[in-house]
């Protein structure tokens, strides 16, 4: 077992999922196909956007549902799968989902829902599909911060084992009653401890009950044996916590004697619970320098899961301070920092599968949403860095949010395909579109064809806008602070003219400043005397702003130029350069 297990600790799965076909399926009342390929030939990460109640989620629970059997972590639509798979619309009476795999490959799934029962059909999960959960929703994270730490563990109770392994028997309401007095004995007595550890400058305090006794052994008695104890004279302090750690150690053991004789499961005995000790405890490391990554917070040295300790499903995460302070996350954190903290385990845990063969196709629906925007764009940028090579199938539905995404997988190179939910309906479901190929520029190059000088005005100020902002950054200029970081064309424009007057491109930004007063005289507001605005005037302005537009912005690797040297600025692929002149 041992061996077998190593050998796929090896392996890393490079599959990837191609295509979704969804029939009848949730949101889908006909059928859709959805392809994940680049135009570069392979299967690549996705960016689904559309409004709420659209049909993002339907497509990837398609994904989920063919290649895992499974919805998520709701354990109604695994196994036997309820009927809520089905779409009403459809007649509720029978779904079907099909994926096509980077290796030529196909899995089928398929269900049927009549007075006779379920019937499901389709193969056993993959191996590469087995370890754990592929996708990471909000309720998930909302699941981790409400259960309590001493049944916590219990969330992943489908975690690293595949399929056909018994789970983790419910217990009756005195073992319930046991194990939570029994996890109140234990903190009582880790909280005497680290105070004794304080009293005699341990550091750091100890946690479980061997390195407790360690300590008083060691670093209380000097190690007396401990027939000799009662012969040592200490400070009242010190004898007090001493004899306090002692008696809640007695409560301990009289605790445990009676789970044994209400016969509460034993982890040592069940496999299941093993593998997920094993898989949820490991992730500390990375938990704990991602976190750093994304917060900078300077006084947290260390977030560390703590599996098994307070009951055969216990996990605890704990924070190690400054100072070598230890306490939890509720004590010390904001909201927005636990949600945090379990959006970080989650991704943690998927990393480590992925380590140890899972396929490297991790969704994240919708979650990122709800994450605190002074972080999300960190944490995002962290996300697409530490899985750079993972197939990542992320819905969205917010317009702004969508836009950041797009840059933060542009700005790392990662391939990505867009796709847009139009509208959705009860009676023909989500209507898709492929916004993979869509260029800012495009809406000109159409409102140029209209002959309409309002309409060319408007939209060539908002793509310039749009290139002002990215060059803000990009390049970068010194933009003055305002609330809420709302610039607009006439804080950020300066800067850009600066930036790029003993350039190359000088001469282009003067063409584009002699007409840039259209975008809010014609384009943004109305304003009498603009009524004589001639078509000449709002054509010169569109194709300025175009020219600005592909001087600075590459059609090959799709990136904005970024600084270079002095006076220098180039793409990543370096097909467009902006050079110094004297």
């Amino acid at each position: 077992m041992a061996s077998t297990n190593a050998k796929c600790a090896n392996e890393v799965s490079q599959l990837r999922v191609s295509k979704v076909t969804a029939e009848s399926f949730r949101g889908v009342p006909g059928r859709i196909e959805v392809s994940f390929v680049h135009v570069n030939g392979r299967p690549s990460s996705a960016l689904i956007f559309g409004d709420n109640g659209s049909g993002k989620s339907s497509i990837v629970d398609a994904v989920e549902w063919a290649c895992q059997k499974a919805v998520g972590r709701n354990k109604s639509l695994k196994g036997n799968a309820a009927p809520s798979l089905a779409n009403l619309a459809a007649g509720g009476a029978k779904c079907a989902v099909e994926v096509e795999l980077s290796n030529g490959s196909s899995v089928r799934r398929w269900a049927t829902f009549n007075q006779d029962g379920t019937q499901i059909f389709g193969g056993k999960i993959l191996r590469d599909f087995a370890r754990i959960p592929m996708s990471l929703k909000r309720a998930d994270i909302l699941r981790f911060l409400d259960t309590p730490a001493i049944e916590r563990g219990s969330i992943f109770i489908d975690h690293a084992l595949g399929e056909d392994i018994s789970t983790v028997p419910s217990l009756t309401t005195d073992q319930q009653a046991v194990i939570d007095e029994r996890h109140e004995a234990k903190r009582l007595m880790r909280e005497a401890a680290i105070d004794l550890a304080k009293l005699i400058g341990v550091e750091p305090p100890p946690r479980d009950a061997n390195d407790i006794a360690e300590m008083i052994a060691v670093d209380v008695y000097k190690r007396i044996p401990a027939v000799d104890r009662i012969k040592v004279s200490l400070p009242r302090a010190v004898q007090e916590k001493v004899q306090e750690v002692d008696r809640r150690k007695r409560q301990v053991y009289e605790l445990n004697q009676r789970a044994k004789r209400l016969r509460l499961p034993s982890s040592a005995n069940t496999e299941r619970l093993l593998a997920m000790q094993s898989l949820l405890s490991g992730v500390g490391d990375w938990l704990t320098s991602a976190f750093l990554s994304v917060t900078g917070a300077p006084h947290i040295r260390r977030v560390e899961p703590v599996f098994g300790e307070l009951s055969d499903v216990s996990l605890e995460i704990g924070v190690t301070l400054e100072g070598r302070v230890a306490t939890t996350p509720q004590k010390v954190f904001s909201e927005g920092y636990q949600d945090l903290i379990a959006l970080l385990y989650f991704l943690a845990l998927a990393r480590a599968a992925g380590q140890q063969g899972q396929a490297r196709v991790l969704i994240l629906d919708d979650v990122l949403q709800s994450v605190d925007a002074n972080i999300r764009v960190a944490l995002m940028e962290l996300v697409v860095r530490e899985f750079k090579e993972w197939q990542l199938l992320v819905t969205v539905h917010d317009r702004l949010w969508r836009t950041q995404l797009r840059d933060i997988f542009q700005r790392t190179g990662h391939p990505l395909v867009e796709i847009e939910i139009r509208n959705w309906n009860f009676g023909d479901g989500p209507n898709l579109s492929s916004a993979g190929g869509l260029d800012p520029a495009d809406s000109l190059w159409s409102a140029l064809e209209s002959s309409d000088p309002f309409v060319v005005c408007g939209i060539a100020g908002r793509l310039l806008e749009q290139i002002c902002d990215r060059l803000s950054w990009t390049i970068p200029i010194s933009v003055k602070r305002k609330r809420g970081d709302a610039y607009t064309l006439a804080d950020m424009w300066p800067g850009i003219m600066k930036e790029l007057k003993r350039t190359s491109s000088a001469e282009l930004l003067v063409k584009v400043d002699t007409w840039a007063h259209l975008r809010n005289a014609a384009g943004a507001h109305y304003n009498e005397w603009a009524e004589g605005i001639t078509w000449a005037e709002a054509e010169a302005f569109g194709y300025a702003v175009l020219e600005l537009y592909e001087a600075v912005h590459c059609e090959s690797c799709k990136q904005w130029v970024t600084r270079a040297g002095s006076k220098r600025f180039a793409c990543r692929c370096s097909a467009v350069r902006i050079e110094s002149v004297s």
